[in-house]
């Protein structure tokens, strides 16, 4: 993913918070707890899985 921000600062950090989801998902799935998203400008809770890994791709594929 290439990013065409000034700021050095921000260059990766699209990159830092995919990570950072994906790694709270992990937690949430590994402890039973759910997690806040925004979806169509709703917020919803959900329960992630171990098996939501191909899902979160597939909608990442489809929303860039």
């Amino acid at each position: 993913m290439k990013e065409s921000l000034p700021d050095p600062d921000m260059q990766h950090a699209t990159a830092a918070l995919i990570r950072a989801a994906k790694r709270a998902r992990q937690i949430a799935a590994q402890t039973a707890t759910t997690i806040v998203v925004v979806r169509d400008g709703k917020r919803i809770r959900e329960f992630p899985t171990q098996n939501d890994e191909p899902a979160l791709k597939e909608e990442r594929r489809l929303n860039n």
